[in-house]
């Protein structure tokens, strides 16, 4: 069975690295996307089985309209800069998103997530 697939959408190369490098390891297929355009197109032509995408990219809301143009196709984990992420005010039923976690993304955390969201097996 091929690995599962993993969408990171950032506009911080840093995040990618760390994510790429953090997901690999534990055998996920990670493809990285700099924009909200960018990502939106990767997932539409790559249905990966998770987004990890970033809530405020090259506009403050570019990962909310990325989330709402996709739907409920694919599960999202959405990364946020806010001290709280989980006070940010969006609807769920209009962004369908599945969690949301703190950057700076600590590891451990991230690998919970994409277990909790994916099952723990990767492939």
């Amino acid at each position: 069975m091929p690995a599962k697939t993993i969408l990171v959408i950032d506009d911080d190369p840093d995040v990618h690295f760390f994510c790429k490098s953090l997901l690999e390891a534990e055998g996920y297929r990670v493809r990285t996307a700099i924009s909200g355009a960018a990502g939106l197109k990767a997932a539409q032509e790559e249905k990966p089985d998770l987004v990890i995408l970033d809530i405020m990219m090259e506009r403050i809301n570019a990962g909310y309209k990325v989330a709402e143009a996709l739907g409920k196709e694919m599960p999202i984990l959405m990364f946020s800069s806010m001290l709280n992420p989980s006070d940010a005010v969006f609807d769920p039923d209009q962004v369908p998103y599945r969690d949301v976690i703190s950057k700076p993304i600590a590891g451990e955390v991230l690998l919970g997530k994409v277990r909790e969201l994916l099952g723990a097996d990767p492939a």
